[in-house]
C-alpha cells in the first residue's frame, strides 16, 4: 500500500496560494489593470484574463486549505483521545473545523464572485475567509497551547501569528471604510485621490495578513508530518471487510 506523509498538504496549500497571488499581480500589473503599488489582493483578479487564473488556482486552493484543516482535525482527535481529555475538548476540535470549512468556503466565494461583478457576495466571501480564518488561527493556538501538548516554541509562533492576523483584520475593515471604498472602488488608485493613505494602510495590512495566514498553515507541518495519508480502497457493496478490495493509488 503507498502512503504519502500529511506535512505536503499545507506545503501545497502555502505553495499554491503564493503562486496565485504572484502570478495574478504580474498579469494585472503588467496590463496595467491595478497600481503597481497597493492594489488589493482581489483587485489583481478582477478583470480577465487574470480573472480566470485568479479563480482556478483559489478553487484550488479552497480544497487544499479544507483537507488541511480536517487533517489536523484528525490529529487533534487522536491527541485528545490519547491524552484521555474531557468531552467540552472535542467539541471544541469539531468547532474549530467548522470554523476552517468556512474560511475555506470563503476563499472558493472570493475566487468565483469578482467585486466588480456580484460585489456583495464577493465581500461576504472576504469576511468568511479573513474573519472565520482568523477564529480558527487562535482556536488552534488555544488547542495547542492548552491540551495538545503542543512544544512551547510552536503555540508561542501560532498565538503571535493569530494576533497579528486579528490586529491586520481590524485595521484593513477600519481603513476601506475611512478611505471610502465602499463608496468608490476602483481598481487603480491616484495618491492624490482622497482616502489614498488609510487605501494604503488597509491594503498593506490585507496583505500581510494573508501571509501570516499562509505562514499559520505552514505550522501544521510539524504536526502532520507525523500522519500519512493511505491509498483510496474501492470496495463493491456486499462484499465483507476480508474479501478484495480495490486499492486506487494517486
Amino acid at each position: 500500500m503507498r502512503t504519502r506523509s500529511l506535512k505536503y498538504l499545507p506545503i501545497w496549500f502555502g505553495t499554491a496560494m503564493i503562486g496565485c497571488f504572484a502570478i495574478t499581480y504580474a498579469m494585472s500589473t503588467s496590463a496595467n489593470d491595478v497600481s503597481i503599488l497597493f492594489p488589493y489582493i482581489s483587485d489583481t483578479g478582477t478583470l480577465v484574463p487574470e480573472s480566470c487564473v485568479f479563480a482556478q488556482l483559489l478553487n484550488i486552493c479552497a480544497c487544499l486549505g479544507g483537507l488541511c484543516g480536517y487533517c489536523w482535525y484528525g490529529h487533534q482527535v487522536y491527541r485528545i483521545e490519547t491524552l484521555d481529555c474531557t468531552k467540552p475538548h472535542s467539541k471544541f476540535a469539531r468547532l474549530t473545523l467548522g470554523f476552517g470549512f468556512v474560511a475555506a468556503l470563503g476563499i472558493s466565494i472570493v475566487a468565483n464572485f469578482q467585486e466588480t461583478t456580484v460585489n456583495v457576495v464577493h465581500l461576504i466571501g472576504a469576511l468568511m475567509t479573513f474573519g472565520f480564518g482568523t477564529v480558527y488561527c487562535a482556536c488552534v493556538s488555544h488547542a495547542s497551547r492548552v491540551y495538545l501538548g503542543a512544544p512551547r516554541w510552536l503555540w508561542i509562533l501560532r498565538s503571535i501569528l493569530s494576533f497579528i492576523d486579528a490586529v491586520c483584520f481590524v485595521i484593513t475593515i477600519a481603513f476601506i471604510y475611512l478611505a471610502g471604498v465602499t463608496h468608490h472602488p476602483p481598481e487603480k488608485w491616484d495618491p492624490d485621490e482622497p482616502g489614498y493613505l488609510f487605501h494604503s494602510i488597509s491594503v498593506s495590512c490585507e496583505w500581510f495578513m494573508a501571509a501570516c495566514f499562509i505562514a499559520f498553515f505552514f505550522t501544521m507541518i510539524y504536526e502532520l508530518r507525523d500522519y500519512t495519508l493511505d491509498s483510496v480502497k474501492v470496495r463493491r457493496r456486499g462484499l465483507s471487510q476480508e474479501e478484495e478490495v480495490y486499492q486506487v493509488e494517486i
